[in-house]
């Protein structure tokens, strides 16, 4: 910050005069080719906002709380369609600085549905959150365990290996749904039936382009036809980077 300072004033009596006029002459100046001297610099010193503020983590986890009926709502249809669906989902909310929704992500999922990620994702996005303090946006997450019924024998245990060539062949496709939304490194998880046949997929990603992407990669997973996993379906998570 610059400063004006007051100016100095030199009152000159009749004995000064003479002090005046003896004194020796003034040194060269350092710069005898009139060079005009360089320009300052005054620093300026930038305002800086951050980009993520703070939630107040008693408000978020209230609105969360108010949104578990919803979720679990999700939780019992997806149930009437997939009837042994279970695991765990994590989702991530951008909150603005209004208190509203930006975008909201499937951050990490094993439940293995899309329909039923899609409604817990509406359960939440749609609500106020606390405004962010010291930032412009503020994030919240959460996760939600779901176990299967007593009754329900879970699916059989599958990895990638276990898919057969069809889903080598797909993974371009699943790759370009990936690229062509800008996503990160994504997750999917799916049942697959006796027949090879999937019987619903789910979706995860790491940011909120995977949500753009979503779509495309759940069409082009219900669309193969894998190996068989005999006489009872079963469940497998991949990864698509």
């Amino acid at each position: 910050m610059s400063r004006t300072l007051p100016l100095s004033f030199l009152v000159v009596t009749p004995a000064m005069v003479g002090l005046l006029a003896c004194s020796p002459p003034p040194p060269p100046p350092d710069n005898p080719d009139n060079t005009p001297p360089a320009p300052t610099r005054q620093h300026v010193v930038p305002s800086v906002e951050s980009e993520i503020g703070a939630l107040d983590a008693n408000k978020v986890q209230a609105v969360f709380d108010s949104a578990a009926s919803d979720i679990k709502s999700c939780y019992e249809r997806g149930v009437a369609r997939v009837p042994f669906m279970a695991g765990e989902i994590k989702l991530a909310i951008r909150v603005s600085e209004d208190g509203s929704t930006k975008h909201a992500f499937v951050k990490d999922s094993t439940l293995g549905d899309r329909t039923t990620e899609s409604c817990m994702l509406s359960a939440v996005k749609h609500r106020t959150w606390p405004k962010p303090q010291g930032g412009k946006e503020g994030t919240a997450e959460t996760s939600f365990m779901f176990e299967p019924g007593e009754d329900e024998r879970p699916p059989v245990d599958w990895t990638e290996a276990n898919m057969g060539p069809a889903f080598q062949k797909a993974r371009s496709a699943l790759n370009a749904c990936r690229s062509s939304a800008g996503a990160g490194p994504m997750r999917v998880t799916l049942y697959v039936e006796t027949d090879g046949k999937p019987m619903a997929v789910g979706i995860a990603g790491n940011d909120a382009k995977s949500e753009e992407a979503a779509t495309c990669v759940v069409d082009a997973l219900m669309g193969l036809k894998l190996s068989s996993p005999g006489s009872y379906a079963a469940k497998v998570t991949v990864s698509l980077d």
